[in-house]
């Protein structure tokens, strides 16, 4: 199996985070990790061979078989890809889809978007990416689709990329109020904006925030220190903490359904990881 991580040119940051380039010869149904996609982030995905499937707790499932953007996924979701495979993916930040393709989020069914159907960008760069004999052209090439697709969309952010990074400074710790008096924006204007700039309500973006704070932060501690109060997270309290659990991860933490649970049964999460290779 290879994995590879490869970083964007300056001038795509932040709106591209990291692209991956998975390729596995393994035959038949691959599970990957729930926590494949983190939370607020949108993935562009090319499939050069095989193909994936996303099945949300909440919403019907769909196949992964060509280019496209999945994002932002608001509910507990299993993944699988259907091997050999041979993927590349760009990560991007909140708002990375709109400023460089242009997507709001009336262009998304159930998290996803089918790209083949908007120019030939992406199929292009998958054609090239199929022929590459050397794996330091697939960030040559990556870069290239996305500084073409950046400079032919000339979207203005409204300044909701000021106010999802406002957001990422305070954890998510924000209100409404606060941010509406920040900005001198009415709460309904912020609300409309930020909803189709970032495809998500500002408070759900929020949550999902601190959550992804909570699950680094927890990973930190030794076992005996889990059942200490939830100074160490975002969270004012145990209560709200396994609400957005229930709805990220569909389980009731494991520390709290048994005494026998241990740190092994607590899902990884990592806020820039995509996949794991062995």
């Amino acid at each position: 199996m290879n994995f590879h991580i490869y970083h964007p040119a300056d001038a795509l940051r932040p709106f591209v985070k990291q692209y991956y380039y998975w390729e596995d010869n393994t035959r038949g149904t691959i599970q990957l990790p729930q926590n494949l996609f983190a939370l607020g982030d949108q993935y562009l995905i090319l499939m050069l061979e095989g193909k994936g499937e996303v099945k949300p707790a909440a919403h019907k499932s769909f196949s992964l078989t060509g280019n496209s953007i999945l994002g932002h996924i608001t509910c507990a979701s299993h993944f699988q890809v259907e091997g050999p495979v041979k993927v590349a993916v760009i990560q991007l930040n909140a708002y990375g889809s709109y400023r460089l393709l242009g997507l709001h989020s009336e262009c998304f069914t159930n998290y996803y978007r089918d790209l083949d159907i908007q120019d030939n960008l992406w199929s292009n760069t998958a054609s090239s990416l199929k022929q590459i004999t050397n794996m330091q052209e697939v960030e040559e090439l990556l870069d290239k689709a996305c500084l073409t697709a950046m400079e032919s969309n000339s979207c203005n952010l409204k300044s909701v990329d000021d106010i999802a990074d406002y957001m990422l400074i305070k954890l998510g710790n924000v209100s409404l109020e606060e941010l509406s008096e920040r900005y001198t924006i009415s709460k309904p204007t912020l609300e409309r904006l930020f909803n189709t700039i970032v495809g998500l309500p500002p408070l759900l973006y929020a949550r999902m925030i601190k959550y992804r704070t909570a699950m680094r932060a927890l990973q930190q501690l030794n076992l005996s220190e889990w059942q200490l109060p939830m100074e160490a997270t975002p969270f004012y309290n145990h209560a709200m903490f396994i609400h957005d659990y229930l709805q990220f991860n569909h389980q009731t933490p494991s520390y709290f359904a048994s005494a026998t649970a241990t740190i092994a049964q607590m899902p990884g999460f990592n806020l820039d990881q995509v996949a794991v290779a062995s």
